[in-house]
């Protein structure tokens, strides 16, 4: 009864590996995570987020139209009529054209906007002569804008660096599990054949009936490992499962998933694109590229900060015509109308403040960009060290394996020929399972350095 409980516990837990409906390649995972997964459209997002900040800070060059009506009737009589229209287009900095027309009269309409009957078109322009001259708040935020593209191109490129960081890592430590439950299937199916074959044995005599127990004993906990090894698969294909959404929205993956891809053939892979990977620039790493485009936007804001100190001097001249023609309007040099605006504050501290304090904010973000070059080259340093010394920790791991197989081997054959004990080989068998889970572990660590390498790089290559 317990040989047939222990074979119907065996094929419930082989049951969920051998079904088979699906497939699922590393290429096709990350390529369904930059489709689908929605951290990738929230990354895209950033993107457009910068360039209709840009949209919006040139559409304050837009022309704008203002008007205004007044009227007043009273006893029969019109006291007023007055009519104040114009287009004011926005030409650099402080400049602007303006084109308009006014009309007003009545009998208590005050003279200085009295017009003639036809009305009063004009056209003029303004000026900013110091202050806003060369840059004022709107060609500001139109040069902030530009950058702010780019800066939130990096902000996308540093979110989608994650995204497959994470997803890839989540996707080898899957592959990790289908090792480990192949090697505990192994090992199991062995321990299996040996009680069958020493219980045989016990029957006719040829063995103490101890050795039935202890060889029991042995294949139970094979039986333990390999259903700790199932929970980890389990683990490791629903963490999976949160980066592998379809077209129509989240996508579970269950274990009727295969996959054609192992992870001794991705470990052969990262070591070809090593040499490749291994030597690229970090300074392309989105995180710079974002901290390069914010200190330009400081640098565009100090620089409207300093022309803020200077003092206001706007003027305005309107070219002025009593012809109504809006075809071709008669415009004369001694109908004019001027005037100029001057204003600016006695001691200057609010601008000049401001100015400083534009420069400390400038002076921090540089300060922080050349602290995070230096981090980054730090990490890619000593990443480099750690894939030195696991390749060395693999070698040794590869040989300690195979080392293993063939103790085991010789142990079998003094078995066999009744020179060792049950304990010896199962003692032997313990250890070359160990070497193999080592020596794929040590496997995993390589992948994840080179993943880690190429996420310091940030130039979103991980389809490897």
């Amino acid at each position: 009864m317990k040989r047939i409980a222990f074979l119907l516990l065996f094929i419930y837990a082989q049951k969920g590996l051998t079904q088979s409906t699906n497939t699922l390649s590393y290429s096709d995972y990350i390529t369904n995570v930059l489709a689908n997964n929605p951290l990738t459209k929230k990354a895209d997002n950033e993107k457009k987020y910068g360039e209709l900040k840009l949209k919006a800070a040139r559409g304050n060059y837009d022309p704008q139209l203002s008007g205004n009506y007044d009227q007043k009737q009273f006893d029969n009589k019109n006291y007023f009529t007055n009519l104040n229209s114009e287009i004011k287009q926005p030409i650099f900095t402080s400049q602007y054209l303006n084109f308009g027309y006014d009309y007003g009269v009545g009998t208590n309409m005050n003279p200085e906007s009295f017009t003639p009957s036809s009305g009063l078109p004009y056209l003029g322009m303004e000026l900013g002569v110091l202050q806003g001259l060369v840059i004022d708040k709107r060609r500001a935020e139109v040069l902030k804008s530009k950058e702010y593209v780019n800066y939130f191109g990096a902000e996308r490129q540093i979110q989608l660096n994650n995204l497959l960081f994470e997803s890839a890592q989540r996707y080898f430590e899957w592959l990790f599990s289908i090792k480990e439950i192949a090697l505990n299937d192994y090992f199991m199916k062995i321990a299996r054949q040996r009680l069958l074959g020493i219980e045989a044995l016990a029957d006719i005599g040829e063995r103490p009936a101890v050795d039935t127990v202890e060889a029991a004993i042995f294949y139970q906990t094979r039986l333990l490992d390999f259903q700790s090894a199932t929970l980890d698969y389990q683990k490791s294909i629903n963490e999976l499962s949160m980066f592998n959404w379809s077209d129509k929205g989240p996508s579970v993956l269950t274990n009727t998933y295969q996959t054609i891809d192992s992870l001794d053939g991705y470990y052969e892979k990262t070591k070809t694109i090593l040499s490749e990977t291994l030597y690229q620039n970090s300074t392309s790493n989105p995180v710079l590229l974002k901290y390069n485009s914010f200190q330009k936007v400081l640098e565009i804001d100090n620089r409207l900060k300093k022309e803020m100190i200077k003092p206001v001097l706007n003027v305005k001249y309107n070219f002025l015509s009593t012809n109504n023609n809006s075809f071709n309007p008669a415009f004369s040099n001694n109908s004019y109308k001027w005037g100029v605006n001057l204003s600016f504050p006695l001691l200057f501290r609010n601008p000049t403040n401001e100015y400083k304090m534009a420069k400390v904010v400038s002076q921090n973000n540089n300060l922080e960009l050349l602290n995070k070059t230096n981090e980054l080259n730090f990490k890619t340093n000593l990443l480099k060290q750690n894939i030195s010394i696991l390749s060395q920790q693999l070698q040794n791991a590869d040989r300690t394996a195979k080392y293993s197989k063939q103790l085991v081997d010789a142990e079998k054959l003094k078995f066999d020929n009744g020179e060792s004990s049950l304990f010896l080989l199962n003692t032997r068998e313990n250890k070359w399972l160990e070497a193999e889970l080592k020596l794929a572990e040590y496997k995993l660590k390589f992948i994840k350095a080179v993943l880690n390498i190429i996420y310091l790089n940030g130039n979103l290559e991980y389809k490897l």
